[in-house]
């Protein structure tokens, strides 16, 4: 089922999913995924409208402290390297974590399917790597040993 409006459909679609979206602005939607926040804490989900895209940020729990920052990155690059949809993002300034996931529906309606599979693997890569991402952040593992069980 598709709708004219992108952001009635993403609204739609998240409350399905029983994210309880939050509407934030006119098409962005605030998603909390409950106490402990580890190792996901919450996500934005937004349409942008000028641009015709759908975008979703899965935000971690933790953030990496300034002398871990190189070796996050690292793991990021890895991770980075096998995934076909989506990426993980690290802001160096503040050590905050994240995966993004987007698509453009240019010339198109943007229907519930396309969100629930840019929804589907992003959670995907998130539930493969964010244990082990999070090690990496509490100096627990280096990156190259975490990734090498991740992968295993």
């Amino acid at each position: 089922m598709t709708s004219r409006d992108p952001v009635t459909t993403l609204r739609r679609t998240l409350v399905e999913l029983g994210w309880e979206p939050e509407q934030r602005s006119e098409s962005t939607f605030y998603i909390d995924f409950g106490h402990p926040h580890m190792p996901v804490a919450d996500a934005i989900a937004a349409v942008v409208v000028d641009s015709r895209q759908f975008v979703l940020y899965i935000n971690l729990g933790a953030a990496a402290p300034a002398n871990r920052r190189d070796e996050v990155g690292r793991f990021i690059t890895r991770a980075n390297w096998g995934l076909t949809i989506g990426n993980f993002e690290l802001d160096y300034d503040d050590g905050h974590v994240r995966f993004k996931s987007s698509v453009a529906f240019d010339g198109r309606e943007l229907s519930e399917a396309t969100i629930r599979n840019a929804i589907f693997w992003a959670m995907n890569a998130v539930e493969t790597y964010a244990e082990a991402l999070v090690e990496v952040i509490a100096g627990e593992k280096e990156a190259e040993q975490a990734i090498t069980d991740v992968e295993a």
